[in-house]
């Protein structure tokens, strides 16, 4: 069975603070004030239209995003579980529901409220038969938090002034002094997130969605290479932006770009997808195994998890560019204590995981560290498992230790790196991995220079390419064209995309015949509906015209019997 998780947050209209919607409700109450919002009906129907039409034809734990009216969801194709233990939910318990119940998780004991969808609501949700996982009732709970008596101390004598969670203006009682309670005060430990809520399909509905695998779920599938990392555990992380015709009314069709973040496992099934996100300037693995990716359009970039791409929702957790440069910088790093090192104009400083500023090297103060002159023309940067530091330039490599000692310099003899991709991976081992416009060329811990691939005729590595390197050595290259390799540490090639059977993408003719095969449909649908409900308006009117001959028989019988009866009682 098919179920979509939606997460949905909006703004109060009173107090202008976050407000997550974890209902489906005509009126939702304000956690932080008290205050309902109303949803009206057609803005539920606009805003779940996308979950509800898109959720058999996305890929298991496939993530989107839509917005209605002040409204934003983001909706995940996943199994419906318990939101204190994430125990997934038997399907067979919520379709044993027939109104509504709360089913008690076996392993935290949690309880999850399920229902039917209501009548009223069938027409905003077709082909949906259960929700769960909701609030049971938003509003009544936001207002017993808003009721809750609570005591704030007084400014000036500091004796305690009760606080009924409403009013802000008091006076104390042993001071007299007049009280306003802040803000900070109101709100405090009434917070309240959004939390996942779930669509359940009607079984009838079958999965549209191709194969999990990665080729076959046409993430295989950009012009340019992709931004991409590989973890601990050989998963592969990928931000690209792939090209498609969509229609535009009826005979026409035009170019979009969409941007797509995903992970897939080393048996290249997907593990998660994000479509809808701005696009990548940046992305790098933390060893906590958390993902950072920067886009120009956000100031306060959010830590991901590496296992599910979601947002990690504590504050601690987002890098604010306080210093700015995060996304607009050479290069972004991440070392192995969490830190993050940013190269940018051959400055390089160090940054904590939430943005402050760090000393660059161990023992040193606080600051940027200009490395121009010790080494020119700087393009990228990887740091090692050891703490070390790698700045790859035009034409050699430097490798630093964590006090900032020069370790080695190993020189180039070809053409340099392409500076628009990225060129550099570095292993476990200390080996750093240059792809240049011909070779592929490996260099030692030491320094030592060797080449791993060199290209010949149809050989890799080919001109416009980056690079992803795993800790064992083996090494991922991305070309042009939704084009990408996998060899092992000896270069013995393990995976080609370009072998792999890959979904057909629509040409600008399909699209419009499409849209103009789904115009006429619509017209065929709507003129039959027409059609059948004049039918059902001449039923009806035969019907009533049936009743009326029918009584007025049975009016004239009843006046014939009366005369009878008259004329045989004179």
């Amino acid at each position: 069975m098919i179920s979509v998780a939606v997460r949905i947050e909006t703004e109060c209209g009173t107090c202008r603070m976050p407000m997550p919607v974890n209902t489906l409700a005509r009126e939702v109450g304000c956690p932080s004030c008290g205050r309902p919002t109303e949803v009206s009906d057609d803005v539920w129907q606009a805003l779940l239209r996308d979950p509800v039409y898109d959720g058999p034809r996305m890929l298991a734990n496939e993530g989107r995003q839509c917005s209605a009216r002040k409204l934003s969801a983001a909706y995940t194709r996943r199994g419906p579980c318990c939101q204190g233990c994430e125990k997934e939910i038997p399907v067979a318990s919520i379709v044993e529901v027939r109104e509504q119940a709360m089913l008690q998780c076996d392993r935290c004991a949690k309880q999850t409220w399920v229902r039917a969808v209501p009548v009223e609501l069938a027409g905003a949700l077709p082909n949906i038969t259960h929700l769960v996982g909701e609030d049971p009732d938003s509003p009544a709970m936001a207002q017993a938090n808003a009721a809750e008596a609570a005591t704030f101390p007084c400014p000036q004598c500091g004796s305690p002034v009760a606080f009924d969670g409403v009013n802000r203006a008091y006076t104390c009682r042993f001071c007299s002094a007049n009280v306003h309670v802040p803000d900070d005060f109101v709100y405090r430990g009434r917070r309240k997130v959004a939390a996942d809520w779930f669509l359940i399909f009607h079984p009838s509905i079958v999965d549209s969605a191709p194969a999990p695998q990665a080729v076959a779920a046409g993430l295989f599938d950009w012009e340019e290479p992709p931004v991409a990392a590989v973890d601990a555990e050989g998963n592969l992380y990928c931000a690209a932006r792939q090209l498609h015709w969509v229609s535009v009314g009826t005979h026409l069709a035009r170019e979009k770009h969409e941007s797509v973040l995903w992970c897939i496992d080393p048996s290249m099934n997907v593990r998660w997808l994000q479509r809808g996100r701005s696009r990548a300037v940046h992305l790098v693995l933390s060893p906590k195994g958390t993902l950072l990716v920067t886009d120009r359009q956000t100031s306060v970039q959010p830590w991901l998890s590496g296992r599910t791409g979601t947002p990690i929702g504590e504050p601690a957790r987002m890098v604010k560019e306080s210093h700015g440069g995060l996304s607009d910088c050479d290069d972004l790093a991440c070392d192995r204590d969490g830190s993050l090192l940013i190269l940018d104009g051959g400055v390089l400083r160090r940054l904590s995981s939430d943005g402050a500023e760090l000393p660059l090297w161990t023992g040193g103060a606080p600051g940027s560290v200009d490395l121009t002159e010790i080494a020119g023309g700087l393009k990228r940067l990887q740091c090692g498992t050891d703490g070390s530091i790698f700045l790859l330039c035009s034409a050699s490599i430097v490798r630093f230790a964590a006090d900032g000692r020069e370790i080695y310099r190993a020189e180039f003899s070809s053409e340099p790196p392409d500076p628009r991709y990225r060129t550099f991976g570095v292993d476990r081992n200390g080996n750093a991995y240059v792809v240049r416009s011909g070779q592929l060329a490996r260099i030692s811990a030491t320094g030592e220079l060797s080449v791993v691939l060199e290209s010949k005729r149809d050989r890799l590595p080919q001109p416009e390419m980056s690079i992803a390197v795993c800790p064992d050595g083996s090494y991922w290259l991305f070309g042009r064209e939704g084009r990408a390799w996998r060899f092992d540490r000896d270069g013995e090639l393990l995976f080609a995309s370009e072998k792999e059977s890959r979904p057909k993408k629509l040409t600008y003719q399909q699209v419009v015949e499409r849209q103009m095969d789904a115009v006429k449909a619509k017209t065929q649908a709507e003129h039959e509906a027409s059609e059948r409900l004049m039918r059902e308006r001449r039923a009806e009117a035969a019907r009533v015209q049936r009743i009326v001959g029918i009584v007025a028989a049975i009016v004239v019988l009843g006046l014939l019997a009366l005369l009878m009866a008259a004329a045989a009682a004179s």
